[in-house]
């Protein structure tokens, strides 16, 4: 009975950060597939795809996280196509607590994105509705964002980081923090050198632990 009742006065002592939900992040590289995004003529005369780079830079990532002790998946990890719902479906079946979404910018500067939802809503059926599983999120989607936009302007000044607010359906349908990347067109960054996919790479898991120390995520 004493032990009993230590090992529940052990639980109550305990730290409430002990509780708190390991982190798990969902790593979605963009496009795939028939569905290749920007393309851009390399110096060699070869094109390179959007869906490449994403591919690369999201295994960089979670490589990136594991050295971390920070647990992560891919959304896909080949050449494959996946709609909107189908990376949503994933993200439901493996709840994550923060949702990455990679892609290029057609500019030469990064691009942060956190969903937009308009001011004025529904009624309380649209809490059910999966275009609005975000919204109770999306204050912790800002904090993120705001974490990273710093991280990559330190990292990469004088590149512009920019933080853009507008609908996005893929994050609408992510029921956990989620913001979607997009990092600076191919003619202004070499992808194809590893030096670079180790700092983006490091500078997105730096500001993931970051955030999550925090207690984001």
């Amino acid at each position: 009975m004493l032990k009993l009742f230590s090992a529940v006065l052990a639980l109550f002592l305990m730290p409430a950060a002990a509780f708190a939900q390991q982190p798990l992040v969902a790593i979605d590289a963009g496009h795939g597939g028939f569905e290749q995004g920007i393309a851009y003529t390399d110096s060699a005369n070869r094109t390179v795809y959007e869906k490449d780079i994403a591919l690369s830079l999201a295994k960089a990532l979670s490589e990136a996280l594991e050295q971390k002790g920070i647990d992560s998946y891919l959304l896909r990890d080949s050449d494959v196509f996946l709609g909107i719902s189908d990376r949503a479906a994933i993200a439901e079946k493996r709840p994550p607590t923060l949702f990455v979404s990679l892609h290029l910018s057609s500019k030469n500067n990064f691009n942060v994105y956190t969903t937009w939802f308009p001011e004025q809503g529904g009624g309380p059926e649209d809490q059910y509705l999966y275009s609005n599983r975000q919204k109770p999120y999306l204050a912790e989607s800002r904090k993120f964002a705001a974490i990273l936009e710093g991280s990559l302007k330190q990292a990469f000044s004088p590149v512009e980081v920019v933080h853009i607010e507008m609908p996005l359906p893929l994050l609408n349908e992510i029921a956990a923090p989620a913001v979607m990347v997009e990092t600076p067109y191919p003619a202004s960054f070499n992808y194809s050198g590893q030096r670079l996919k180790d700092l983006l790479s490091s500078v997105i898991a730096n500001s993931i632990d970051e955030y999550s120390r925090a207690g984001g995520g």
